[in-house]
C-alpha cells in the first residue's frame, strides 16, 4: 500500500510503534515524517466505523426514498421520465433509473442498493460493493435532483473518496480469518486478530485526502457563517430553531433559552471556524475537538430536519479519532460481551468462524508477483493524484487561488457549502395541496384530512418529508413542471378519497420569524392550480 511518508513500514510513526512520542531523538526529517503520519494517518478501526455508518446511511436513504418511489421516480409519478429529459441538465441520460418508468423497475434497484448497502456494513467485498453503491447513489441522484440537498451531495463526494481506503480492513467478512496464516498473501490487508497499535495505523495518499477534503468542508462553512450578521452577534440558532417547517424534537424546547441559543451559535461558530485544528491537534486535544463537533452534530439532528447531514457529518468525524480512543472502545465492547452471556456467546462464535473461513478470493491474490508490483506501482500514482486533486479542489473552493485547469468547467462558486450561511432565513412557511372534491368538501392530499384554518401547529407536519418540501419548492421554475404536479395530486386525491375531484390548489403559507415576540408579516402565494376535470 503507497504510503504517504513513501516508507516500507506500513507508514507507522515511530510514535505510534513504541506508544510513547520520542521526538526529541529523531532526526529532523524522521520528526517531520512522523508529525505528519499522527496528522494525516486514521486508525483501521475508524476506517471500519466510516464503512458502517456510510452503510447505514444508505440503507436509511433507500428505505427512506422508497416511501415516493412512484411520486419521484416512477412515470406515474410527479417527475416522470419525459419531463426529467426535457431539462436541460443531460446527466439524467447517465442514470440506470432512466432505463424505464415502472415502479416494479425502480424498486429492483432500490433492493439492489439496500443489499449493497447491507454488504457494506458487514465488510463484504468492500471496494467492489463501495463502487456499484456509488453507481446506484449517483444514478439515482441523477434521476430527480429536485428533490436532493447538501448531504446528498456530501454522501456521494465521501462515498467517492472511500473507493481509495481500506474499509475493510477491520470489523469485515473481508477480514475473516486473515490472522491464521503466520506468512500467507503479503497484499492481504490484516484482519479482526490482536494487533499492535503500528498494525492498526494506516497513512496514505487517500487518508491525508479524506482528513483534507472534510475540514475544507466545514472550513468552507465557516467561512460563509463569518460573512453573516447573525452568528457573529449570537442570534442565528435563534432563527434557525423557530423555521418551524424544518424544527424537530429539541427545537421546540430549546427555543424558549435565549442564553443557550446565543452560547450555541457562538459554539457553532467557533467548531467549524476552527476546523483546520482538526489537522493540527493530535491525541486528547483532537479527541476533545472531535467530540465537541459531535456533540454539536448530535444537537443538529435532534432539533432540525435537514435530511442526511447528521450522518454523514458523523461518520467523516470518527475518522479523526486516534487510535487510543478505539482501544478502550473495543477493550469496552470486550468487557460488556463479557458481562452479558448472549453477547459473549455470539462473540465466541464469530471468534471461532473466524479461525476458519477465510476472506473472499480476490483477483489480485492470483496474480503473479510482477503484475502485482506493477499493479501497486500504478495504485501509488492513482493514490498521489487523489490527494493532489482534493488539495487543489479545497484551495479553489476556500478561495485562495484560481480552480485549476483541469476541473476549470466547474466553478466552486456552484459547490459551495452554505448550510445556514450566511445567515438562517428569517421567515419559513408551509404547503397545503388543496382538493377541491365533487361534493363540496376541501381536502388536504398530502395531510389526509379536511383543510384546516389558520397555522398548523407543526409546520414541519404539512409534507411527508424534506425531500418533498425541495421538490414542491421548485415548481415555480418550470410551468411543465407544475402542470404535471397538479395532474399527479388530481390522481392521488381521486384515488385517495375515492371521490371525483374538481380542482387541485397548491398554495404556499409564509410567516417572518420575530424573536422578540413581534406580529409576524404573513402571506400566502398560489404555486399551482389545476382543472382536475380537464385533464
Amino acid at each position: 500500500m503507497a504510503q504517504l511518508s513513501g516508507r516500507r513500514d506500513g507508514g507507522v510513526p515511530p510514535s505510534i510503534m513504541t506508544g510513547r512520542p520520542s521526538l526529541t531523538t529523531l532526526p529532523d526529517r524522521a520528526r517531520l515524517r512522523d508529525a505528519l503520519d499522527r496528522r494525516f494517518g486514521i486508525d483501521a478501526r475508524a476506517l471500519a466505523a466510516f464503512r458502517i455508518l456510510l452503510g447505514c446511511t444508505l440503507l436509511f436513504d433507500v428505505l427512506h426514498r422508497s416511501r415516493d418511489l412512484v411520486a419521484f421516480y416512477a412515470d406515474a409519478g410527479a417527475y416522470p421520465r419525459a419531463l426529467r429529459l426535457a431539462v436541460g441538465d443531460s446527466s439524467g441520460r447517465y442514470s440506470l433509473h432512466m432505463l424505464s418508468g415502472e415502479p416494479l423497475v425502480q424498486a429492483a434497484l432500490f433492493g439492489l442498493a439496500a443489499l449493497l448497502a447491507i454488504a457494506l456494513i458487514v465488510g463484504y467485498r468492500t471496494r467492489p460493493v463501495t463502487f456499484l453503491s456509488l453507481v446506484l447513489l449517483v444514478s439515482v441522484h441523477f434521476r430527480n435532483p429536485l428533490v436532493l440537498n447538501g448531504a446528498d451531495r456530501l454522501l456521494r463526494e465521501v462515498l467517492l473518496l472511500g473507493l481509495f481506503l481500506p474499509l475493510g480492513r477491520r470489523w469485515a467478512v473481508d477480514a475473516l480469518g486473515d490472522d491464521r496464516d503466520g506468512g500467507g498473501d503479503q497484499n492481504r490487508e490484516p484482519g479482526n486478530g490482536t494487533r499492535t497499535r503500528a498494525e492498526n495505523w494506516v497513512v496514505t495518499p487517500a487518508t491525508a485526502a479524506v482528513l483534507v477534503y472534510v475540514v475544507g468542508f466545514f472550513a468552507n462553512n465557516g467561512q460563509h457563517k463569518r460573512l453573516g450578521d447573525t452568528w457573529t452577534t449570537g442570534e442565528a440558532l435563534g432563527y434557525a430553531l423557530r423555521q418551524d417547517h424544518m424544527t424537530i424534537l429539541a427545537a421546540d424546547y430549546v427555543v424558549d433559552y435565549p442564553l443557550l441559543l446565543e452560547a450555541g451559535t457562538y459554539g457553532w461558530l467557533a467548531v467549524v471556524v476552527g476546523a483546520p485544528l482538526l489537522l493540527v491537534l493530535t491525541g486528547w486535544l483532537r479527541t476533545a475537538y472531535v467530540g465537541a463537533f459531535l456533540g454539536a452534530v448530535a444537537g443538529l439532528g435532534l432539533s432540525v430536519a435537514v435530511g442526511l447531514f447528521p450522518a454523514v457529518l458523523t461518520a467523516v468525524l470518527v475518522l479523526f479519532l486516534p487510535s487510543f480512543v478505539w482501544d478502550r472502545l473495543e477493550a469496552l465492547g470486550a468487557a460488556c460481551c463479557e458481562r452479558i452471556g448472549p453477547l459473549e456467546r455470539l462473540r465466541t462464535r464469530i471468534g471461532a468462524l473466524a479461525s476458519r473461513v477465510g476472506p473472499p478470493r480476490s483477483l489480485r491474490s492470483a496474480l503473479p508477483s510482477q503484475v502485482g508490483n506493477r499493479r501497486h506501482r500504478l495504485r501509488s500514482v492513482l493514490l498521489g493524484g487523489v490527494l493532489i486533486v482534493v488539495v487543489l479542489w479545497t484551495v479553489g473552493l476556500l478561495g485562495y487561488a484560481d480552480a485549476f485547469e483541469p476541473v476549470d468547467a466547474v466553478d466552486p462558486d456552484d459547490n459551495q457549502w452554505t448550510m445556514y450561511a450566511p445567515n438562517p432565513s428569517t421567515s419559513y412557511g408551509w404547503y397545503v395541496v388543496e382538493a377541491d372534491l365533487e361534493s363540496g368538501e376541501e381536502m388536504d392530499v398530502l395531510r389526509n384530512e379536511a383543510v384546516r384554518d389558520g397555522p398548523p401547529a407543526e409546520a414541519s407536519d404539512t409534507l411527508p418529508s424534506f425531500r418533498w418540501r425541495k421538490y414542491m419548492n421548485s415548481l415555480d421554475d418550470e410551468e411543465a413542471r407544475a402542470d404535471r404536479f397538479g395532474a399527479y395530486m388530481c390522481d392521488r386525491a381521486a384515488d385517495q378519497f375515492d371521490a371525483p375531484v374538481e380542482r387541485i390548489e397548491v398554495t404556499y403559507h409564509y410567516r417572518s420569524i420575530e424573536p422578540e415576540g413581534d406580529d409576524p408579516t404573513t402571506g400566502n402565494v398560489t404555486r399551482v392550480e389545476t382543472a382536475c376535470s380537464a385533464i
